[in-house]
C-alpha cells in the first residue's frame, strides 16, 4: 500500500515540475526576439525595450570633417629650373642663392658660338628687311608715277615680305631664350633672364664653367608665396570635398601653426593602388611655413545646412559595413546600412541610407542583433 502511494506522489511531483517548465517556456517565448531578414520584432513584455532609446533624425546646419595627408607642391607656373639655353661658357653670374628676382632680372651672361651664330642670322635678317623695304617703297613710288612696271613692284613686294618672314621668324628664336631683339650685339654675351619672379631657391652657378646643351639647371626660381597642398582622398570620401572647402593644413615641423586654405581641383582619376583620388588645396604661404617636398595633415572642412548628424553609439559595425536600427512603431525596427563619416565629437553624419525624419536606435541596438 505504502509502495502505491509512493508511485503517485512521485508522479504527482513529475506533473507539478513539467506543469511548471511549460509555463517558464512560455513565458521566455513571450519575451524572446522574432527576426526574420531585416526586420526585428521586440515583444512588448521584453526588457530589450528599456534599454533601447531612440530618437528622430533632422537636417541641420554642421560642419563635416575630414582628416587625412598631403605633400606640399610649388604652383605649376610659379617654379622654373633654369638651364643654359645654348652650348657655352658661363663668364658672369648677377645673382646668389637666396636672393629675390623680378621676372626678367638678369642671371648671368653665356659666351656661346651658337648664340653668336643666331645673332648673326638675325642681323641679316634684319639687314636683309631694310634693303628689301626700301626697295619696295621705291618702286611704289615709281609705279605711281609711270616709271616702274606693275610687275616689278609686284617682284619687290614678294622679296620684301619673304625678308620679313624670315626677320619675324629670327627674332622669334630669340624671344624663346628670353632675348630682347632690340639690345643684341654681336660682340656681347648672352644675358640669360628670369622668366619669372621669385627666390633662388637652388644655385650651382659654375662660372668659367663650359656647358653643354644637356646639362643640368644650374638655377631653380621660386615663388612660394601660394603653394598646392595634393591631399589623398579615398574614393568613399569624395563626396563630401567640394570646391571652395575651406581646409587646414599643419606640418609636422610647425604643429602649431596651421595653414588655411580652400580647395582648388577635385580629380577625377582614382589611384587603383591606394583607391584614393589626389585633391588640390591652394593655400596663401608668404611666411614660408608649408615648403615643398613636406608631409602635411590635410583637415577638410565642408559646410552644409542639410546634415544628418547622428550620435556614433547608434552606429554598428558588420565586416565591412556599418548599420543602424530604424524604429517603425509597434516595436518594429529594421535594420539599415549606412555610410557615415566621423566628426570627431562622439557624433558623426550620416552620407547614405537614412533620411531626415527617420526614428533610429540611439543607444542599444546592440540588443536588437
Amino acid at each position: 500500500m505504502k509502495k502505491k502511494i509512493s508511485i503517485l506522489g512521485c508522479l504527482m511531483i513529475i506533473l507539478v515540475s513539467c506543469s511548471h517548465n511549460n509555463k517558464a517556456d512560455s513565458e521566455n517565448n513571450d519575451l524572446q526576439l522574432r527576426i526574420l531578414g531585416d526586420t526585428v520584432f521586440v515583444p512588448a513584455t521584453s526588457p530589450v525595450l528599456s534599454k533601447i532609446k531612440v530618437e528622430t533624425i533632422e537636417g541641420r546646419e554642421c560642419n563635416i570633417m575630414y582628416n587625412t595627408t598631403g605633400t606640399i607642391n610649388p604652383l605649376s607656373d610659379c617654379m622654373a629650373a633654369i638651364s643654359a639655353p645654348f652650348e657655352g661658357r658661363i663668364v658672369k653670374s648677377y645673382v646668389k642663392l637666396g636672393q629675390n628676382v623680378s621676372q626678367g632680372s638678369p642671371l648671368f651672361e653665356l659666351n656661346s658660338p651658337d648664340y653668336f651664330e643666331t645673332i648673326k642670322i638675325f642681323l641679316q635678317a634684319q639687314q636683309e628687311k631694310s634693303l628689301t623695304e626700301k626697295n619696295y617703297l621705291r618702286k611704289k613710288d615709281l609705279n605711281q608715277n609711270g616709271v616702274a612696271s606693275k610687275k616689278d613692284l609686284e617682284e619687290a613686294e614678294s622679296a620684301y615680305q619673304i625678308a620679313a618672314k624670315e626677320y619675324e621668324k629670327a627674332g622669334a628664336s630669340l624671344k624663346v631664350y628670353n632675348v630682347r631683339p632690340s639690345e643684341v650685339s654681336i660682340d656681347k654675351p648672352l644675358i640669360v633672364r628670369s622668366p619669372i619672379g621669385g627666390e633662388v631657391v637652388k644655385y650651382n652657378l659654375p662660372v668659367g664653367q663650359y656647358l653643354k646643351v644637356d646639362a643640368d639647371p644650374v638655377l631653380t626660381i621660386a615663388n612660394l608665396n601660394k603653394v598646392w597642398v595634393v591631399a589623398h582622398v579615398k574614393e568613399n570620401k569624395i563626396s563630401i570635398i567640394n570646391k571652395k572647402d575651406k581646409v587646414n593644413v599643419t606640418t609636422d615641423a610647425y604643429p602649431d601653426k596651421p595653414v588655411t586654405g580652400f580647395v582648388y581641383y577635385v580629380g577625377n582619376m582614382v589611384d587603383e593602388q591606394t583607391r584614393s583620388v589626389e585633391v588640390y588645396v591652394e593655400c596663401e604661404n608668404r611666411d614660408k611655413i608649408l615648403k615643398p617636398g613636406m608631409f602635411s595633415s590635410v583637415n577638410f572642412i565642408h559646410k552644409t545646412d542639410d546634415a544628418i548628424v547622428i550620435p556614433e553609439s547608434a552606429v554598428l559595425q558588420e565586416e565591412n559595413s556599418c548599420y543602424l536600427f530604424v524604429s517603425k512603431g509597434n516595436n518594429v525596427f529594421i535594420k539599415k546600412r549606412v555610410l557615415t563619416t566621423s566628426n570627431g565629437d562622439k557624433t558623426c553624419v550620416v552620407n547614405s541610407g537614412v533620411v531626415s525624419g527617420d526614428v533610429i536606435v540611439a543607444e542599444g541596438g546592440v540588443y536588437l542583433r
